[in-house]
């Protein structure tokens, strides 16, 4: 049986792909909700993926959140020209120097390029490891 969702989730729609079903919360002051959250991080390990933008708004909410969970932070350069091979480089050393095993999560804080370049980081990282979006702006909610 599911826990009963925080009361700031005003909607929760459910994205059906048999195996790789997720769910998309929405709510207002949700970030802090370490219940959303929790169900969908596999092992002890969670990388936040983020920008020079976002970090400073968001980054300590979502850590406290995941207070039960080993964290580790990567902040990028915000701007375009971060969509690279350059930038996933860094990402991939990063994960390597820190060890992060197949049972780890990324998560991605921050709009469409950090989306973009966390999820295909991801896909990648020994053949994939799990991934949470956490949308900061209108165009990555939509993509």
């Amino acid at each position: 049986m599911n826990a009963p969702l925080p009361q700031q989730v005003k909607a929760t729609l459910n994205v059906s792909l048999g195996e790789r079903s997720y769910p998309i919360y929405i709510g207002k002051n949700i970030l802090d909700q370490a219940a959303l959250f929790s169900p969908h991080i596999h092992g002890k390990q969670v990388i936040i993926v983020t920008n020079e933008v976002v970090a400073p708004l968001y980054l300590e909410t979502l850590k406290c959140a995941l207070r039960d969970f080993e964290v580790d932070t990567i902040v990028l350069p915000d701007g375009e020209y971060t969509k690279s091979l350059d930038t996933e480089n860094q990402i991939f050393t990063h994960l390597l120097a820190s060890k992060v095993n197949r049972s780890a999560t990324l998560i991605a804080l921050g709009g469409g390029v950090v989306g973009d370049i966390t999820g295909f980081a991801a896909a990648c990282y020994q053949r994939g490891i799990n991934f949470i979006q956490v949308p900061t702006t209108l165009l990555a909610q939509v993509d």
